[in-house]
């Protein structure tokens, strides 16, 4: 027997790996938001509530200021964002947590998480942990059908047990069985926002029933609870009121995004699991959405480009605009019968009279006023070409398409291929133009042939890197910032420094492909196939 537990030991140490992305950085200094789905264990720690979610890794809410923090995710180190049971140790301060495959630790409590593959630990790879809790000396693990006790200081399996020899455990929450007291709460306290408590489950305002996946009772007189929907329900033993809370965005895959102001605006190309548009004001911790089936006038749809101006927000669709009065608190759809062309609404810029809204299959200009197209006479050029990215300067329209690069001037109406503009002194052809940014006077764009620039007083076009730069990757979408290019590409973030030709190549597993790119002074936003990242790029200089 002692032989069997040397030999396990020795594997489960082996397969420790610190899982933390890279060792530059630290834990939060890259932040994936992502969309909860299933609310499915609560621990309570020192400062937090842990929240361990299917979709959206450990969602963290402090408990004395009641608003959320930055997300857990395998950002900082997780093995997957489905994670099925979280525990805080309150007698080593680790956090213990179960991912797909793995039971996870970390003395920190927020990076540096080691791993240990349940296959090691001897158990079945098919085996979900249902439940974590904790003894003075030890940490247990609730399966299928049996428990499994585990070193709380280096996760090495001691022993499994049909049930667990130890009395004093103290249980993180598992599956929710309508367990006597938590049941009886729900039926004593009130719930704000229009949720009813049926019994078994809960109403939403809507009349729709949302099972109850989790719940947990704090040390500190408060209450916690999380359902099949990703909504979180937080309530005390003095105002016994359930609120309920979505823990930041709504949104899986972040397909477009736009910054107005103080809030950042949030669209996905999957309408089913993301459910609306969401925004966030990150420096308040603020987040709220618009979700389709609760919003009238709000048609579902993917939700491809946004952009804002006052109080207007247009959000392209798949052969839809959607138009929300931010001042007047109301939303409409307007489909083709507007003249906006046909397929996915990939782009759109605003100006003082019109948006103009770029497809798969073409380019309109809708006016503000009339909602209605207000015809350019160019429409028949790009008339199944698609346009990729729209930019205006010097009351000029800059369009980037299959074909090539177009310049549109509003105060002489003329259309110009952008390489008849000036010199150029490459031969490459710039087609496929995916990405389009003014920055100081002058024009960045990017297609097959790499980035150019043209340059405004001179009057000359200037190839600054060809594609074998970063590797030939699609590029869909472009930041500049001082001397820094930034790409969002189909396999992270490329960061280009203009004066030294220096190369900085993010590709990490958790961004995947970035569909949009918001640079500021300390942070980059990227809306991502992922979610939405957060990376305080300045610390990487």
């Amino acid at each position: 027997m002692r032989l069997i537990n040397l030999v396990i030991f020795l594997l489960s140490t082996f397969t420790m790996i610190n899982s933390q992305p890279d060792s530059r950085f630290r834990p939060f200094d890259w932040v994936l938001y992502h969309g909860p789905g299933e609310i499915k264990s609560l621990s309570e720690g020192y400062n937090y509530l842990y929240i361990a979610t299917k979709n959206g890794g450990i969602k963290r809410f402090n408990i004395y200021n009641l608003t959320f923090d930055e997300p857990i995710t395998i950002a900082q180190g997780l093995e997957s964002n489905n994670v099925s049971a979280i525990h805080f140790d309150s007698e080593t301060g680790y956090i213990w947590a179960a991912t797909p495959n793995h039971i996870q630790y970390s003395f920190s409590r927020e990076g540096d998480w080691f791993s240990v593959e349940i296959k090691s630990l001897g158990l079945s790879d098919y085996d979900e942990v249902k439940k974590i809790g904790s003894s003075v000396g030890y940490i247990w693990i609730q399966l299928r059908s049996s428990y499994a006790k585990l070193s709380h200081s280096s996760g090495s399996l001691v022993g499994i047990y049909s049930i667990p020899d130890e009395v004093s455990i103290n249980w993180s929450s598992g599956p929710f069985t309508n367990q006597n007291e938590l049941s009886e709460i729900f039926m004593n306290y009130s719930i704000s926002d229009g949720w009813i408590y049926s019994g078994n489950d809960l109403i939403d305002p809507l009349g729709r029933r949302v099972t109850i996946t989790t719940g947990f009772i704090g040390k500190y007189g408060n209450i916690y609870a999380g359902t099949d929907d990703g909504t979180f329900f937080h309530a005390s033993e003095v105002m016994q009121n359930f609120t309920p809370m979505i823990p930041d965005i709504t949104n899986f895959a972040v397909s477009s995004m736009y910054k107005d102001g103080d809030k950042i605006w949030i669209g996905s190309p999957n309408y089913v699991n993301s459910k609306g548009i969401s925004w966030t004001n990150p420096w308040l911790k603020q987040f709220g959405s618009f979700l389709f089936e609760e919003t009238i006038n709000m048609t579902p749809t993917p939700i491809f480009s946004l952009t804002a101006e006052g109080d207007e927000l247009w959000a392209g669709g798949d052969n839809l605009l959607l138009f929300y009065d931010q001042k007047k608190v109301y939303w409409r759809t307007f489909g083709e019968e507007i003249g906006i062309p046909s397929g996915q609404l990939w782009t759109l810029h605003i100006d003082d009279l019109h948006i103009w809204v770029g497809s798969s299959n073409g380019i309109s200009r809708i006016s503000r006023s009339t909602k209605r197209e207000d015809p350019i006479g160019i429409e028949y050029i790009f008339n199944e070409n698609p346009i990729y990215d729209i930019e205006e300067y010097q009351d000029d329209i800059w369009i980037g398409a299959r074909s090539g690069i177009f310049v549109y001037s509003k105060s002489s109406p003329q259309l110009k291929n952008g390489m008849e503009l000036g010199r150029k002194s490459f031969a490459e052809n710039m087609i496929r133009i995916t990405a389009i940014k003014e920055h100081n006077g002058e024009m960045y764009i990017v297609g097959d042939m790499g980035i150019a620039k043209f340059d405004f007083d001179k009057s000359e076009w200037e190839l600054l890197f060809n594609s074998v730069t970063y590797q030939s990757r699609t590029v869909y979408s472009l930041a500049i910032k001082k001397n820094n290019i930034f790409l969002g590409t189909d396999d992270g973030i490329v960061r280009i420094n203009q004066k030294t030709g220096f190369i900085k190549d993010y590709s990490f597993s958790f961004i995947g492909q970035v569909n949009e790119i918001i640079v500021e002074d300390k942070v980059l936003w990227a809306a991502t196939n992922n979610g939405l990242i957060k990376f305080k790029w300045k610390r990487d200089l």
